[in-house]
């Protein structure tokens, strides 16, 4: 039976079936068109190249089934689902399904169907969701949340079974009564992010119903009454729905169950009577209000845990929120608070841990507070502080936050003397204060303190009233019970231990014989020498019949000889074990238990043969000895066992059940190398020369050799990894002993040509060398090369190279699929295959547990880890359900070979992979693609795939037997020595590739499109996505819309830009039925980018001030989101400096970006306007780098590289030409190596820079 019959469950989440989609359709054209001429390939047996769904149809025990984001379009599901007959649970959640009706009669293809969640599609009318659907006997949880239906799914009312139905995030505007009056057992309800504006009467017929999410629903003229005949409700969702004190249902105080209640974002002006009411309400969220007062709260609720009042128009708190004792989360911000407003009896809520005052008007914050002693979060930003209490350095000791950011005014007191003396002595054993200081000059002793006396101390009496809590007041009385209970469990040790004794004494005394005193094993034998009956041992035979019984040793165990021909018949390979049963005269049975040796046997038989015949005198319970005999010196009466013709034969029938050590068997590996700078990616190819590709680098891994084809358009970076990465599998993996050979296109070795042609193999690598001496042994390899050859091994055969040998056909934008870590689980009876959550789409080597077993899906490989720790049986189960899983995994098994299957299979390299002269790379390709790997042990191409593995290897291409002799053989020792005082790294890295034009251009205009507001072409102008501040007599303001994009380089500038967050649309969130699932709203979240300018000529001044007093006052305005206060937005800030730029900074100006000389606050001066100007453009790699530089106008300067601007303004031009005249004159000068777009772009430069000025010609 195959393994993937024993999944209850699988997670698919990832793997795209669009294009296996694809291919059924197409083949299935093919077959209903029948043109069998000679340009159909259709009937070509097509190799399994995407992921296909066909392997579900054998796991008939599955009952969980995740398809997420596995590209499911339309109304294309897999019909193996339809055979999934224990199935209880699916999930489509992120596929674009616009109707689930290819599946007909769910209550009979699935009858096992208990949850169905179908969130995040594009379901659009009632019809697209089959009304057969919920007619399934055992359908419980229905979630269609995220979706775009108008009205309820037809036929939802049958499912009178449902206890889950989640329809938010749609645009649903009316409820049928009928879903309340058949759907009785609900217990969760979400109706959220909808439009209704009412709820049907029938809902209070759900009496078991316990939560119910309404919010953001124009409920305004509805008025709950049927809510509050819920008696059972225990979490409501309110917020969002325009209550108001006159909507709140006077019945609400009913809901006795209630622990959970939501009325943020209302237009409430205090708090309602009824809510006063709830008195086991824990959770409370009255956010986004308009509550003025609240001097009706008189501490009714003595079970809350959490309260809410933020964003309201609080001026004081009343006294009775101290008397809720259970309140843990306090938040009070965005209020009108003053000192006064918070109670002075604050410090009774002992269970505080988070108190929120933040955008207050705080002067100061009680004494009390600071009694809080399990308060962990105090957050006071953006008040009035001045000072805070005395006692905030004791309780800073155990917060883990502590903000009190923008308050510019506040000075912290100082710390007690006891805690600055403590302090230095406990990191330093220095006292720093002053006295000790003065006492060190004059000469005199220190202090002891343990003899002062110290004044009365407020905050050293409160850690003593600290620590007295929870102290009893009985403490002697405690002691005296505790001594006493003590006393007399020692007197019933003592009883007890003189009666063991008394037992043992007796015990001793009644043995009659010295065996009597041997314990014998308690192990059961019965499953090893009655094997023949192993459903009911009372039936075994062994020992109660008069005869002879024989066993043979097989793989460690014994098994019984039943033939009784071939008794006495023995074989000199083998070992037996032989029992002769007799009944004595007084009817009682006696054994006699031989075991035979042959003279060929094995040790491991000879040995489990001596060990079995114990055992089996310890099963029948008899008390003879074993008696042993070999081969040509048996006892007679062994002899006589077997009427004296005993005969031995050459051979044996048991096997050894040691492991045969088999010859290795080469098995080549192709990979394809490509990826970045920072990180090199791998994976998996055919082995064939089709695969070969001028623009990559490929690694051919032989075991004994290792070859690296470079391409002759391969960047140079690859190449240079992909040799480390040879280097690191000869080192690591083949002790060395492997050669490295480079394969440049076209000058390729015979031998290279022989393996990718399948024609030859080289021999495996030698056995490892038991040589104690490890070190002589380095140096021999090192040295002397010539020894490791090929011993009698056939040379490659000469071989004649493909006249194709490489093409284009691999795009260099290639991505390899977001790798995939299933964790392989096993209960009884059972094995699951969950999903491991990557941070940020990454592997870690933190993921992997050691007690578990993961089967990796890197995109192009597939790999098998089993940790040190876990079973051997889970190890088994995880190989055969990876060799039976290759149908879904690795998804892009080819590495872009798949490329070369077109729309209609009819390329000439398509027939020739599929011809069957070369359809053996298909199987050998897919026979290696699985490749397991133990914890320690791992491969280097395992690790590859991991971002945190040790990738650094020390590698010395110049060393010889000699200096390894003379430095020694740790590498790591040498580089320690040898380590430079500088990191040139840098200077030697290769060049980036440079942009071209184009690509620079559709580089910034993709960037500007981020923008909230993007800007138009060639226009740069400041907006509500883009603004300019400066820094003029230390305030920062706004720039001037014409100085938009012009820097002065002895100023500091700060550029806003606001971005769309697109980061957050691909972020998972939770999934639990007490949250909402709101990612769709998460669309409109935008995060802002602070730019920090600073010139060149510029002082560091302005940046300290921006850090230290600005900075946090801007971060906290620019993250605050209007639609939802839960989740702030991103604030980042960024420093650049003149030539420093970032790339997307200058983008944003459109090759426009202009720099000054001098002060902005200067920039209509006399002084400036009257002198001649001089700038030049320039372009730093690629166009997005354009700056227009203000430089000294000299002819030192000219270079015809450069495009030129030179303003001459009016009376210089007056006294040239010898006339008065009002117009200054603005020549462009270009270099003759200048690019000739520089010319229209100077033109608009001059244009935005001079025209406010006065008018000119341009010249």
């Amino acid at each position: 039976m195959a393994v993937v019959q024993y999944l209850r469950g699988l997670d698919l989440s990832g793997i795209n079936f669009e294009k296996h989609k694809d291919l059924l359709d197409k083949q299935r054209v093919a077959r209903r068109t029948q043109n069998n001429t000679e340009n159909d390939n259709s009937s070509l047996p097509l190799p399994s190249i995407w992921p296909s769904t066909e392997i579900l149809q054998d796991m008939c025990r599955l009952q969980w089934l995740k398809l997420k984001n596995v590209g499911l379009k339309e109304k294309f599901l897999p019909k193996e689902i339809t055979r999934l007959e224990q199935l209880e649970s699916l999930s489509l959640v992120r596929n674009e399904l616009t109707s689930l009706c290819s599946i007909k009669g769910w209550p009979n293809v699935l009858p096992s169907l208990r949850m169905i969640t179908c969130r995040k599609n594009e379901l659009t009318s009632r019809d697209a969701i089959p009304a057969d659907l919920f007619e399934c006997n055992n359908l419980q949880v229905v979630d269609f949340s995220c979706n775009q239906l108008t009205q309820l799914p037809s036929g939802i009312e049958k499912a009178k079974g449902l206890l889950a139905l989640n329809l938010s995030n749609n645009q649903i505007a009316l409820i049928s009564p009928d879903l309340f009056v058949q759907c009785t057992e609900l217990m969760f309800l979400d109706l959220g992010n909808n439009k209704l504006e009412n709820l049907p009467a029938q809902l209070r017929r759900c009496c078991s119903l316990q939560q119910l999410i309404l919010c953001n629903n124009p409920l305004r003229h509805a008025q709950l009454r049927s809510v509050t005949a819920l008696k059972q409700l225990e979490v409501l969702n309110l917020s969002g729905t325009e209550r108001r004190l006159d909507n709140i249902p006077n019945e609400l105080d009913k809901l006795e169950r209630l622990i959970e209640l939501d009325l943020s974002c209302n237009l409430l002006t205090k708090i309602p009577e009824p809510v006063l009411s709830l008195k086991n309400l824990r959770k409370l969220n009255l956010a986004h209000n308009e509550l003025s007062d609240l001097s009706t709260l008189t501490g009714d609720w003595p079970k809350l845990e959490y309260l809410n009042l933020s964003y309201n128009q609080l001026i004081h708190l009343p006294t009775g929120l101290i008397r809720l004792s259970c309140l843990r989360k306090l938040y009070v911000n965005n209020n009108q608070l003053t000192f006064g407003g918070i109670p002075s009896g604050i410090g009774k809520l002992q269970d505080l841990e988070i108190f929120d005052a933040s955008h207050n008007e705080l002067e100061t914050i009680p004494e009390s507070l600071c009694r809080c002693g399990r308060l962990k979060r105090l957050i006071l930003n953006s008040n009035r502080l001045l000072t805070l209490p005395d006692a905030i350095h004791y309780l800073k000791e155990s917060l883990d936050v502590f903000e009190v950011d923008n308050n510019p005014q506040l000075k912290i007191p100082p710390k007690p003397p006891e805690l600055q003396k403590g302090a230095g002595l406990a990191f330093y054993n220095i006292d720093f204060s002053l006295d000790a200081q003065l006492r060190m000059m004059r000469g005199k002793p220190a202090l002891n303190t343990e003899t002062i006396h110290h004044p009365k101390d407020p905050a050293a009496r409160l850690r003593r009233l600290r620590r007295r809590r929870g102290e009893g007041v009985g403490k002697d009385s405690k002691c005296v019970l505790e001594g006493m209970q003590r006393i007399a469990k020692e007197k019933e040790e003592l009883l007890e231990q003189k009666e063991h004794e008394v037992e043992e004494e007796t015990r001793k005394l009644a043995a009659r014989r010295w065996q009597d005193l041997l314990a014998r094993p308690r192990l059961d034998y019965t499953g090893i020498f009655d094997e023949a009956y192993p459903l009911d041992i009372t039936l075994g035979d062994t020992g109660i019949n008069p005869g002879v019984q024989m066993w043979e040793l097989d793989q460690f165990y014994p098994k019984r000889v039943e033939d009784d021909i071939l008794q006495g018949h023995l074989l000199n390979g083998d070992c037996y074990v032989i029992l002769q049963t007799t009944i004595s005269n007084n009817q009682v049975f006696e054994w006699t238990i031989y075991y035979w040796i042959g003279s060929r046997s094995t040790k491991d038989k000879q040995t489990c043969a001596a060990i079995h015949a114990v055992n089996l005198r310890n099963f029948l319970g008899a008390e003879c000895r074993t008696k042993r005999e070999e081969e040509g010196d048996e006892s007679s009466e062994f002899v006589a066992l077997f009427d004296g013709n005993l005969i031995v034969l050459d051979g044996a029938r048991g096997e050894t059940g040691f492991i045969h050590v088999e010859d290795d068997v080469v098995v080549p590996r192709f990979y394809r190398l490509f990826g970045t700078e920072k990180r090199l990616k791998i994976v998996s190819m055919p082995l064939t020369h089709l695969s070969l590709d001028s623009k990559f680098s490929y690694l051919l891994d032989a075991q004994s050799h290792l070859y690296l084809w470079i391409g002759k358009n391969s960047r140079s970076i690859i190449q240079t990894k992909g040799r480390l990465l040879a280097e690191k599998i000869s080192v690591r993996e083949r002790r060395g002993e492997a050669s490295i050979h480079i394969e440049p296109e076209t000058r390729e070795s015979n031998g290279f040509w022989a393996i990718i042609t399948g024609v030859w193999l080289p021999a495996p690598l030698p056995k490892p060398t038991t040589n104690s001496d490890q070190k002589d042994h380095i140096i021999k390899s090192l040295g002397n090369h010539d020894e490791n050859k090929e011993i009698n091994y056939p040379p490659a055969p000469v071989v004649q190279p493909p006249e194709v040998v490489s093409r284009d056909f691999i795009p260099t934008d290639w991505q390899l699929p977001q790798p995939i870590l299933y964790d392989v689980q096993m209960g009884r009876g059972y094995l699951e295959l969950p999903q491991v959550e990557l941070e940020n789409g990454l592997l870690s080597k933190r993921l992997l547990d050691s007690k578990h077993v993961y089967i990796l899906d890197s995109g192009g490989q597939l790999f098998l880890w089993m940790g040190e720790k876990s079973s051997k049986f889970l190890r088994f189960a995880g190989y055969k359900l990876a060799l039976q899983l290759m149908g879904l995994m690795p998804r892009s098994r080819l590495g872009g070979l798949e490329l070369l299957f077109t729309e209609s299979y009819m390329s000439t390299l398509t027939q020739t992979l599929l011809n069957n002269d070369h359809v053996d790379w298909w199987n050998d390709f897919t026979d290696s693609l699985l490749q397991p790997c133990t914890q320690g042990a791992e491969t280097q191409i395992f690790k590859c795939q991991f971002c945190d593995w040790d990738e650094a290897l020390a590698v010395d291409f110049t060393r010889t037997a000699d200096s390894v002799a003379r430095r020694g053989v740790d590498i790591n020792q040498i580089l320690e020595k040898d380590k430079p005082a500088t990191d040139l790294r840098a200077l030697l890295a290769p060049r980036e590739t440079p942009l071209t034009n184009e690509e620079a251009l559709q580089m910034m205009a993709e960037w500007n499109d981020e923008l909230i507001e993007p800007p138009e072409e060639n226009i740069v102008e400041s907006s509500s996505a883009l603004q300019q501040f400066i820094m003029v007599d230390g305030k920062w303001i706004l720039v001037e819309n014409r100085w938009f994009g012009q820097f002065f380089n002895q100023d500091s500038y700060i550029l806003i830009a606001r971005y769309w967050d697109y980061d957050d649309e691909n972020k998972e969130f939770s999934e639990s039925d007490n949250q909402v699932d709101d990612t769709d709203e998460d669309s409109n979240l935008t995060k802002t980018v602070v730019y920090f300018w600073q010139g060149r000529e510029a002082s560091d001044l302005s940046w300290l001030q921006f850090e230290f007093s600005v900075r946090k006052d801007m971060q906290a305005r620019l993250s605050q989101n209007p639609e939802n206060v839960s989740r702030p937005l991103k604030v980042v800030f960024k420093r650049i400096k003149q030539q420093q730029e970032d790339t997307m900074f200058l983008a944003h100006f459109q090759r426009q970006f202009i720099i000054h000389s001098g002060h902005y606050r200067d920039r209509a001066e006399s002084s400036r306007l009257e002198r001649i100007q001089m700038y030049y453009i320039r372009a730093n790699g690629n166009l997005i780098s354009t700056r227009c530089i203000e430089v000294k106008p000299s002819v030192v300067n000219l270079n015809s590289c450069f495009t030129y601007i030179i303003k001459v303004p009016a009376h210089i031009v007056s006294v040239l030409e010898k006339k008065q005249t009002d117009k200054c004159h603005v020549y462009v000068w270009t270099g003759s190596k200048s690019s000739s777009e520089d010319k229209e772009l100077a033109n608009r430069l001059s244009e935005k820079m001079f025209s406010w000025v006065c008018s000119f010609p341009l010249l």
